[in-house]
């Protein structure tokens, strides 16, 4: 019965979090257009772009722990902070991957690896 509850408690604890990250969403859908039209955008690349708005994807408490590190298309590698990180952020990587494509209007970013940092080849399972 307790884990039951535990489980419940963190499917409850990913759906807030995705509710969060889409009302960020939103927010940052007006803005982010608005400064590239203005001509006043500096040039970004990418990566810089993604890294920019990852907060606004993830949202602040999870982009505290983890930070997009390099692109290698269409795969964003992603640092987190530890293990726990890395499992509670694997099972979303495709969501994530998905309104960074939407909401960026990017086809370049398919897929995310989530890794710790300082490890080579971590991989999500």
């Amino acid at each position: 019965a307790v884990s039951a509850g535990l489980a419940e408690g963190g499917r409850n604890a990913a759906a807030c979090a995705r509710m969060a990250a889409a009302a960020r969403m939103e927010q940052a859908k007006r803005i982010l257009p608005r400064l590239f039209q203005t001509g006043s955008a500096p040039v970004l690349g990418e990566l810089d772009l993604l890294r920019a708005f990852w907060p606004e994807a993830v949202g602040p408490l999870l982009a505290r722990h983890s930070a997009p590190v390099r692109l290698e298309p269409p795969k964003l590698i992603v640092e987190v902070e530890d293990q726990i990180w890395l499992e509670q952020l694997g099972p979303m990587r495709r969501e994530i991957a998905a309104l960074l494509r939407q909401e960026l209007r990017s086809t370049t970013v398919r897929a995310i690896e989530f890794r710790r940092r300082g490890a080579r080849s971590a991989r999500t399972p």
